[in-house]
């Protein structure tokens, strides 16, 4: 996820949940994003496809 106000909350839910979390720096972001800025964009260019 990348880091902003609410991620640590979220990501405090979801390893609540059982899910391994790991926050990115925004500047750290830049390189993974092909397109426009959706989450779906986001999520697929984090995991890499």
């Amino acid at each position: 996820m990348e880091a902003c106000g609410s991620a640590h909350h979220w990501a405090r839910v979801l390893q609540g949940k059982g899910y391994r979390v790991k926050l990115i720096a925004p500047q750290f972001v830049k390189p993974y994003v092909k397109s426009n800025k959706t989450d779906a964009n986001d999520a697929e260019a984090i995991l890499g496809r």
